[in-house]
């Protein structure tokens, strides 16, 4: 029985160690996960975590802290809510002056001005290198109008070359050049992009001509001087005229008193083209313009016309005379009063 009872109490003791090592053990393995999670735990105030929240604090926050909160924010000027109120104090800010508002507005003007103006450029730029490449170099040149003056020449008085540029041409400088030539009246010059330059003249046409030493000035109905030269062309010859001799050159033109007595001559030859004997002229004295003298070479007979007047019936008058007087020299007068009739007369 003795020993029965010493091994239930030893039993007992080993049991009461067993529970005992249990506890501590629990205790201990319970310390280290107390540790873990102290270490695992985050100060959201001190670190930043991308991609978590803070979580809002929800503790009661102690009077202390709220009164050393309302200080800094009193010192920082920072906007709090009034107590029944929705509205909060305004920030102080500073204020922007008129001048400064100015100078900043001026300040966008010239950066719009330079950004447009150097847009303006670079466009204008690209243009110029565009027009001015060898897509647009003169190959052709064409002249039209011209009868008496060559084609080459008028080129050459243009001072147009092929392999220039067709934008480069001064039209107005080779307009007054192709000019110079008395016998153009007037210059077209138009461009035929890409490479084709086409130059329309209107030339002077001779109409009379005077004596000028052993050669012939030929004249347009304008007066304008168009050439000299020897060749005696099948034209009226104007004589008594008051242009002086110095004043005679290529392109000029007649005095003022001949040009005023060539606009009646004009309508003398009108008159006799009308009655188809503006051919028979050969020559007009102008001297007198009260009394212009008409010679009829061929027909050998010389008219003395007077003015201006009537020239439908004294042209009447001439032909009839110039029908039955055929052959015969002699001088015809219809400077009179041709209610009586013409007078012939001739020569002895």
């Amino acid at each position: 029985m003795a020993k029965k009872s010493k091994e239930k109490a030893m039993d007992l003791f080993y049991l009461d160690m067993d529970e005992k090592e249990k506890k501590k053990g629990k205790k201990k393995k319970n310390k280290e996960l107390e540790k873990e999670t102290k270490d695992n735990v985050i100060d959201f105030d001190n670190e930043i975590i991308i991609g978590v929240t803070e979580i809002p604090d929800n503790k009661p926050k102690s009077k202390e802290n709220k009164k050393t909160k309302k200080q800094k924010k009193k010192k920082k000027n920072i906007p709090q809510k009034k107590s029944g109120n929705s509205e909060f104090k305004q920030v102080k800010t500073k204020k922007i002056t008129k001048e400064q508002e100015q100078k900043i507005k001026k300040r966008k003007r010239r950066l719009k001005v330079v950004k447009c103006t150097s847009l303006i450029l670079i466009i204008l730029g690209g243009m110029v290198y565009f027009l001015l490449s060898p897509i647009f170099n003169i190959k052709n040149i064409n002249v039209t109008g011209n009868e008496k003056i060559a084609k080459e020449e008028i080129i050459s008085l243009s001072g147009i070359h092929t392999d220039d540029n067709i934008f480069s041409i001064n039209k107005i400088g080779a307009k007054n050049s192709i000019k110079e030539n008395a016998y153009i009246d007037s210059v077209e010059i138009s461009r035929d992009l890409p490479d084709t330059i086409n130059i329309e003249v209107k030339e002077r046409k001779e109409t009379f001509m005077i004596k000028f030493g052993n050669a012939y000035v030929y004249l347009n109905n304008q007066g304008y001087m168009l050439k000299i030269a020897e060749e005696k062309l099948s034209l009226p010859i104007l004589t008594g005229i008051k242009t002086q001799e110095q004043d005679i050159h290529e392109g000029n033109r007649l005095c003022e008193e001949d040009l005023q007595k060539l606009e009646e001559i004009l309508k003398i030859m009108e008159a006799a083209n009308s009655q188809s004997i503006g051919s028979f002229i050969t020559e007009i004295n102008i001297e007198d313009k009260q009394n212009y003298i008409l010679r009829l070479e061929k027909e050998k007979k010389t008219v003395q016309l007077g003015d201006t007047s009537n020239l439908s019936t004294k042209m009447l008058h001439i032909v009839e005379i110039i029908e039955n007087e055929k052959d015969v020299e002699g001088e015809i007068l219809v400077n009179t009063d041709l209610s009586k009739g013409s007078v012939f007369r001739k020569k002895v």
